[in-house]
């Protein structure tokens, strides 16, 4: 009778221990990079669902993320999955350094979960035609302006930059500080990201995804933020060492009637109690007012690095992380959803009471170049714009004739 009882104890251990085993062999981590803390999906229900698949993040500062994932690639320690700006597309696609999706998406995704992504966010998550990472959020500049000013003043909202310079020069104060618009203009992407939207709504080119700035609208778009510095004085002459939190801090602080900056800026304008309706949201100005808008923007995705070993766990993580509450709870106070059923969700309108003007603008955009030399033309930009901003003399037709050089040289065709 002892004996039979053993036998069983000692089964019954085996079984527990084999099991554990199991468990243990079928734990899997995944180290997820994020371009800022704010990117962390919640993980409670992911918890539940997936025991087995452990998420650590790791926060890498998006201005540091693009060369350090390299760098982690040639060392064999990147990371399983990743949160990249749509700029980095084609650079990590050409690099090999992310898988191609479109067999995965197939294989996961159902035609009624894709079809729910909003068509222009798949223009983000291409190079060459081929998919290599998941839509999660639109990234596109618009013109901040203070409405309840203009309406006090008897102004119409801007629409060509003939209605922003007047305005400007009717609102702006400089006793109290006050500019009439504020934007970017350091050395960084982010300038390069602001000015594309309004070289492109000028009729601006991109031929074969290399922006044609030796034209007449990049010479107009160079000189515009000159004049609007040194011939109007509308813009600080400091304007060339803002970044992104002096273009928006000035709006935020209500020391500028208008700014052109990113659409989610706006979360943040409510923030600092400024409510909707005494700011509102307008497209890039244009030149002139029978011209249709145009818009240049940016996005982020989630991407699965090819060094991963866990590519279905990783793919099952990007399918929940793009999921409609994963992207509300993300989207609701930060960048713009790139899923239908986010924006037909009454609180998430009840947060941004300004979404159909989002909808109705990511229709007029165009992605940024794809081209794996962006970053190069990027900087080529900068220079060019930054010339303009400090030098009052400077001639925009002969700025624009050396960018142009200096980009198709970049991009190999001299």
């Amino acid at each position: 009778m002892y004996q039979k009882k053993f036998l069983i104890f000692c089964l019954a251990l085996i079984l527990i221990l084999s099991f554990a085993l199991i468990v243990y062999a079928e734990k899997v981590e995944l180290t997820v990079w994020l371009v800022r803390d704010r990117f962390a999906v919640d993980l409670t229900e992911w918890n539940e669902q997936n025991p087995n698949i452990k998420i650590n993040y790791e926060v890498v500062p998006w201005e540091r993320t693009l060369d350090k994932l390299i760098l982690a690639a040639a060392a064999k320690r990147a990371p399983d999955v990743v949160v990249i700006d749509f700029t980095w597309v084609a650079i990590l696609g050409a690099l090999g350094h992310i898988k191609p999706l479109d067999d995965l998406i197939e294989q996961y995704w159902t035609e009624e979960d894709l079809n729910d992504f909003l068509p222009a966010s798949w223009g983000f998550v291409k190079y060459n035609g081929t998919i290599y990472a998941m839509p999660y959020a639109n990234l596109g500049r618009t013109l901040l302006y203070r409405a309840d000013w203009f309406e006090e003043a008897g102004l119409d909202p801007p629409k060509t930059w003939d209605d922003v310079i007047e305005a400007a020069k009717k609102l702006q104060d400089e006793e109290k500080g006050i500019w009439g618009l504020s934007v970017r203009g350091k050395r960084d992407d982010g300038t390069t990201q602001g000015w594309l939207p309004i070289f492109y709504a000028m009729g601006g080119e991109f031929k074969n995804e290399i922006p044609q700035i030796d034209s007449e609208a990049g010479i107009k778009a160079l000189k515009l933020y000159q004049d609007l510095v040194w011939k109007e004085k509308i813009m600080s002459p400091d304007t060339v060492s803002f970044g992104s939190g002096e273009a928006r801090g000035l709006f935020l602080a209500e020391s500028a009637v208008m700014a052109i900056v990113c659409s989610h800026v706006a979360s943040a304008c409510v923030k600092a109690g400024i409510p909707y309706g005494n700011f509102k949201l307008a497209y890039i100005p244009v030149p002139e007012k029978d011209m249709e808008p145009r818009n240049v923007a940016t996005s982020f995705q989630w991407a699965i690095h090819t060094q991963t070993e866990h590519t279905e766990e990783a793919i099952k993580f990007l399918k929940y992380a793009t999921g409609t509450q994963a992207q509300y709870e993300f989207n609701k106070e930060y960048q713009q959803a790139v899923r239908k059923s986010v924006y037909e969700l009454p609180e998430y309108r009840q947060f941004k009471p300004w979404v159909d003007f989002i909808l109705e603008d990511m229709k007029n955009m165009r992605p940024l170049p794809s081209i794996p030399e962006y970053m190069e033309v990027s900087g080529i930009i900068q220079r060019a714009l930054q010339e303009m901003l400090i030098g009052p003399e400077a001639d925009p037709a002969e700025v624009a004739r050396t960018a142009q050089q200096e980009i198709d040289k970049a991009v190999g065709l001299k």
